[in-house]
């Protein structure tokens, strides 16, 4: 068996079929051809790393694909990696490749600097033995418009039709990503304007549809909020139909309920609104007949921490407090050990001790714990957690934050 980082178009596109047989789906050997011969080149932007997994036979049998991803944690951007697409031939499953594979990428993210590891699972339990926990999840909602009839909106509303309002755009959800943990920082890409109310790259799940983007100013002309949304037209033909909100970002409950009084207004031609939001805030509780909102979990995303002590340095703390924290790691064995962190101005100072811990955890419990997906209480709850003392300290630190958006 050998493991490499593919570095020739041939290979990827190797890689992207072994992945479609993986996940059973269509693969399209002229587009695979034309896409990753046109990034050899230099003809289209390349972000991602593929990794191969090879017989001894010389046939790739498994594969991964990484792209690194710029995402928010405790106030600032931090540079991590997004797993992105995992896969092995169904005929040789079972004989620990995923597992060989995960563990190269991980050791060489973490020497690359990059803190957190992120994927969307198609299993938790798969991706827990590589130690990745359960970090963020969205909320997918779905009210009748009848029910937002309480709102009323008396913000400016204006529709985005130039690049100097995408680039409003961009400063409030930027804005927004610094107050959440693991909060994506998007592109240049995802900011350009394409006409028409219209930014960024097209997603597939988006289809032809147009899409149509508000921009909410309040009486001061401060931009407060804004949102992106399809419509889908509905059984009863093209007059009637649903508003599927694509993208929303708002900096003050106050503007959502700008935004969600705005949306009553589109009434004569939506009978329902559908959004997904991170789980802060529920639309059940704002309405006035609960029951009418439709609300399932969607979007789960699974983190891991590549590197422990630069995690631990970034966490806040009040001045002058410290605390010791003892983390296993059965995948990053470098991870493990006591640490003691100790608040400083710019950062905390992280120092391996040799002495009885505060705290003892895995590395899959410090992710949701460090971003704030759990709190101290809830850690404890783990199996393999230990709380030993300063108590009042860690539960400052580790409480529940805003994650995701």
């Amino acid at each position: 068996m050998r493991i490499e980082k593919l570095t020739t178009w041939q290979q990827w596109v190797e890689a992207d079929r072994l992945i479609a047989t993986a996940f059973l789906h269509k693969w399209e050997r002229e587009r695979s051809e034309k896409e990753y011969q046109a990034q050899a080149e230099g003809q289209e932007p390349r972000n991602e790393d593929t990794w191969g997994l090879f017989n001894d036979a010389g046939r790739m049998v498994s594969a991964i694909v990484t792209r690194p991803c710029t995402l928010s944690f405790e106030g600032a951007f931090v540079p991590c990696r997004d797993v992105n697409m995992v896969g092995s031939l169904p005929e040789e499953r079972g004989g620990g490749h995923i597992r060989q594979l995960m563990n190269e990428i991980l050791h060489s993210c973490r020497k690359n600097g990059e803190l957190f590891a992120v994927l969307h699972p198609f299993s938790f339990a798969f991706y827990r033995k590589f130690g990745f926990e359960l970090a963020a999840s969205q909320l997918a909602q779905r009210v009748p418009i009848d029910q937002l009839a309480g709102f009323s909106c008396d913000y400016a509303v204006s529709r985005v039709d130039s690049q100097e309002d995408v680039n409003v755009l961009r400063g409030l959800y930027e804005a927004a990503a610094l107050r959440r943990n693991l909060s994506t920082l998007r592109t240049d890409r995802d900011w350009a304007f394409r006409g028409d109310g219209e930014y960024g790259q097209p997603n597939w799940w988006e289809g032809d549809r147009p899409s149509y983007t508000y921009l909410f100013r309040d009486g001061s002309g401060a931009p407060r909020a804004y949102f992106k949304f399809q419509f889908k037209e509905g059984s009863a033909g093209p007059m009637l139909g649903e508003m599927e909100i694509r993208d929303l970002v708002f900096d003050s409950p106050e503007a959502f309920r700008n935004v969600l009084g705005f949306l009553y207004g589109m009434r004569a031609k939506v009978t329902h609104v559908q959004l997904s939001m991170p789980e802060f805030v529920d639309l059940a509780a704002l309405i006035p007949e609960c029951d009418k909102a439709e609300c399932s979990l969607d979007g789960h995303t699974m983190a891991r921490v590549l590197n422990v002590p630069e995690v631990l340095s970034r966490l806040q703390m009040p001045s002058g407090s410290q605390f010791t924290i003892e983390i296993q790691d059965s995948f990053l064995r470098e991870n493990c050990g006591v640490y003691q962190v100790s608040a400083r101005e710019g950062g905390n100072l992280v120092s391996p001790v040799q002495a009885p811990a505060d705290l003892c955890l895995s590395a899959q419990t410090l992710a949701p714990l460090s971003v704030g997906t759990i709190d101290l209480d809830t850690a404890c709850y783990r199996d393999g957690t230990l709380l030993r003392g300063n108590k009042a300290l860690l539960a400052q630190v580790f409480c529940k934050k805003p994650v995701g958006l």
